[in-house]
C-alpha cells in the first residue's frame, strides 16, 4: 500500500513539474516599450473614451441638424471634439515623459550594478593585498579594517542597486501591463542613441514649441469654443446675464492662451538648461575619472614600496569608484534631459525612432 501511494505521488509530482509552462519572456526596445505602454495606460484610455463620447455627441448633433438647423451648435460640437483630440495628445505626451523616466531609471540601476560588481572584485583583491602587507608588518591593522569597511560598503551598494532594479522592473511591467511572473527583457544600447543630439538654438526650440505644443492648439480651440458660446448667448433667446458670462469666458480663454504660451517658454528654457547641465556633468566626470586613474596608478606604486598606507590607496580607489557611478548616471541623465527637452517642444516623435536613423 505504501509503495503504491509513493508511486502515485511521484507520478503526479512529475506530471506537475513537466506540465507547468515556463514564464513567457517579452522583449522590448525603447520605441516598442513606449508604444506598448501608451496603449495600456489608463489615463490615455480615459482620454480616448472621452474623445469617443465627443464623437458620438457630434454625430448626434449632425442628426439633429436636419430637424433644427443650427450652425453654431454644430460648430460647438465640432470644437468640443477637437478639444478632446487635443486632450488625448496632451495626455500621451505627459505619460510619455513618465514612461521615459521609468525606462532610464531601470538603466541607471543596471549600470550601477555592473560598476558595483566590478569594484567589489577590485576591493576584494585590494583587501587581500593589504592583508598580506599587514602580515609583513609594513602597515597597521586599521588599514585592513578600512579595506573591509570599503568592501562591505560596496556589497551594500550592490544590494541596494539590485533592489532598485527590481523596483524599476516592477514599474516597467506595470507600465506594459505584464504579469509580474513574466520575464522582461529590455534591449537598449547607448551607442544606438548616438544621433540623439541637440542641434537647435534656444530660440528655434521656442518657435517649435509655440507651433507644435498641443496645449496651445487646445487653448486656441477653447478660445473658438468660448467665442461660439458668446455668439449663442448674444442671440435673442439668451438673457443679458448669460451673454455677460459668455463674454467673460471669451476674455478668460484669450488670457489663458497667452498664459500657456508663457508657461511653455518657461518649460522649454528650464529643460534646455537642464540639458546643458547634463553635458557639463559628463565632461566634468570624464576629467575627474582621468585624473583619479592617474593618481591611483601612482599610489599603487607608492603602496608597493611602502611609501603610503592602505587607507590612502583606498581613498583614491573609492573616489574613482564613486566617480564612475556618477559618470554612468550623467550619461543616462543626458539622454533623459534631451528627451524631456524635445517633449517640452512637442517634437519628440522625431527623436524616438532612433533605430532607423
Amino acid at each position: 500500500m505504501t509503495k503504491n501511494f509513493l508511486f502515485i505521488f511521484l507520478t503526479v509530482t512529475l506530471l506537475i513539474v513537466f506540465t507547468v509552462p515556463a514564464a513567457a519572456e517579452y522583449s522590448f526596445n525603447l520605441q516598442q516599450y513606449l508604444e506598448k505602454s501608451l496603449s495600456e495606460n489608463r489615463e490615455v484610455k480615459k482620454a480616448k473614451i472621452n474623445l469617443k463620447a465627443k464623437k458620438i455627441a457630434l454625430d448626434k448633433e449632425k442628426a439633429e441638424q436636419e430637424l433644427r438647423p443650427s450652425p453654431l451648435f454644430l460648430k460647438k460640437a465640432e470644437t468640443e471634439m477637437d478639444i478632446a483630440e487635443r486632450n488625448l495628445e496632451i495626455t500621451r505626451d505627459q505619460v510619455t515623459e513618465e514612461l521615459i523616466s521609468d525606462f532610464f531609471s531601470y538603466y541607471k540601476a543596471e549600470n550601477s550594478i555592473a560598476i558595483h560588481k566590478k569594484y567589489r572584485k577590485i576591493l576584494k583583491k585590494e583587501l587581500a593585498n593589504i592583508k598580506e602587507k599587514y602580515k609583513q608588518g609594513s602597515i597597521i591593522k586599521s588599514d585592513v579594517m578600512q579595506a573591509e569597511v570599503e568592501l562591505k560598503s560596496t556589497e551594500s551598494n550592490l544590494k541596494t542597486a539590485t533592489n532598485t532594479k527590481k523596483r524599476a522592473v516592477f514599474k516597467l511591467k506595470q507600465n506594459l501591463n505584464l504579469n509580474f511572473n513574466e520575464q522582461l527583457k529590455i534591449n537598449f544600447n547607448v551607442k544606438e542613441l548616438k544621433d540623439w543630439k541637440l542641434n537647435k538654438s534656444l530660440n528655434e526650440l521656442f518657435n517649435i514649441a509655440l507651433n507644435k505644443r498641443i496645449e496651445i492648439k487646445e487653448a486656441e480651440t477653447n478660445k473658438e469654443l468660448q467665442k461660439i458660446n458668446y455668439q449663442i448667448a448674444s442671440a435673442d433667446y439668451s438673457s443679458k446675464l448669460e451673454a455677460e458670462q459668455a463674454k467673460n469666458g471669451l476674455k478668460n480663454a484669450k488670457n489663458q492662451l497667452e498664459l500657456i504660451k508663457d508657461r511653455i517658454k518657461l518649460d522649454v528654457n528650464s529643460k534646455y538648461l537642464d540639458h546643458q547641465n547634463s553635458i557639463a556633468e559628463i565632461e566634468r566626470y570624464k576629467k575627474v575619472i582621468e585624473s583619479l586613474k592617474e593618481a591611483l596608478r601612482v599610489k599603487k606604486l607608492y603602496f608597493e614600496e611602502d611609501y603610503i598606507t592602505g587607507t590612502e590607496l583606498l581613498e583614491t580607489q573609492v573616489e574613482l569608484y564613486q566617480s564612475e557611478i556618477n559618470y554612468s548616471h550623467a550619461k543616462i541623465d543626458y539622454y533623459l534631459s534631451l528627451a524631456e527637452l524635445y517633449l517640452s517642444t512637442g517634437d519628440f516623435e522625431e527623436m524616438v525612432d532612433y533605430e532607423t536613423k
